[in-house]
């Protein structure tokens, strides 16, 4: 009897040091977060990915190594995007409607023209379909969280101002996805679509007459160097999300999930908070400059034309008009 007592004491000292020393182990162990974007380190998406990335070194106490690649390092969107699936990268800040649809054809209708009021609506949005995102790409092995508003995107153009919308028939407009393709068919010019990282040389050629897109973004990227006039359509409000491989993320004990879901809200806020003071800024520079930027005559008459989209989409299917009416329902 006292052998037994022994050995199971023994044996429950042994159990609990290899417990403990496994436990160790997990705690020592250095989870690597390779992260991506293709836009610049300077704007505000690109010091919202350097905020993340240090917060979630610092939160992690050195058990996750968290690094950041700017402006297309390691590939056009759309590989990054393909990287973060595989597990090439464990994140990439990508657009849902550009970068996404490809698995979930449906996200291109958060780029329907003025389907948002301003950009508090908007991050009220991103935040209220976080789960809904996630949920579409699940068994596509994403995860999404962190929605940015990247501010509404107005028209830069190489020929003339845009004061109506008979003032864009027959320019050659760049637009990121489908959706721009069609408004801009809607508005009266012909849209194209065309890389992120080949807009410049594009307009610098000729190969397109305008393009489209924030003014953060824009002089981010030195757009305005090839086109002269900018004017203000607030047609779309572009975001950005950060999607996590699924497998490698379950794969993290839980108090490091909650680490990289924090982070990664906090660097969406922070975001979200610099962005407007960015555009702005943006704005003035480019005037600066010398860019002519211009208000359009009847913002309303760009908002009629394009109205019939939301119905065009939502008659795709019963997956289009759900996502359509979550969007709707957010007010």
């Amino acid at each position: 009897m006292k052998k037994t007592l022994v050995f199971t004491l023994v044996f429950l000292v042994v159990a609990g040091a290899l417990f403990a020393a496994g436990a160790r182990e997990a705690d020592q162990q250095v989870y690597r977060l390779r992260t991506s974007t293709n836009l610049a380190a300077s704007g505000t998406v690109g010091r919202a990915l350097q905020y993340f990335v240090d917060d979630v070194n610092e939160s992690s106490g050195g058990r996750i190594n968290a690094t950041a690649n700017f402006g297309s390092e390691l590939g056009t969107q759309r590989e990054q995007v393909e990287m973060a699936q595989t597990g090439s990268l464990e994140m990439v800040v990508a657009s849902p409607p550009s970068a996404l649809a490809a698995y979930v054809p449906q996200l291109q209708a958060l780029n329907i023209p003025y389907i948002l009021r301003d950009e508090e609506h908007f991050v009220r949005v991103l935040n209220s379909l976080e789960d809904e995102i996630s949920r579409l790409l699940a068994p596509h092995n994403f995860v999404a969280v962190g929605g940015q508003n990247m501010g509404f995107r107005h028209m830069l153009v190489r020929r003339r101002p845009v004061y109506e919308p008979a003032d864009l028939r027959g320019l050659q407009m760049r637009g990121p996805n489908p959706v721009y393709v069609e408004m801009f068919e809607s508005l009266g010019a012909s849209g194209v679509t065309t890389d992120w990282t080949d807009v410049y040389t594009s307009l610098q050629t000729g190969v397109i007459d305008g393009m489209e897109a924030s003014p953060d973004m824009i002089y981010s990227m030195r757009f305005q160097e090839q086109a002269e006039y900018l004017s203000k359509t607030f047609h779309i409000a572009a975001s950005v999300f950060y999607f996590f491989n699924r497998e490698w993320y379950e794969a993290l004990p839980s108090d490091l999930q909650d680490i990289v879901m924090e982070s990664a809200r906090k660097a969406a806020a922070y975001q979200n908070r610099i962005d407007l003071e960015a555009q702005e800024e943006s704005m003035q520079k480019m005037i600066d400059e010398g860019v002519t930027v211009n208000e359009v005559n009847d913002l309303s008459e760009f908002a009629r034309l394009t109205a019939p989209m939301v119905e065009s989409f939502r008659a795709r299917g019963p997956e289009w008009a759900d996502f359509i009416d979550k969007i709707q329902a957010i007010q």
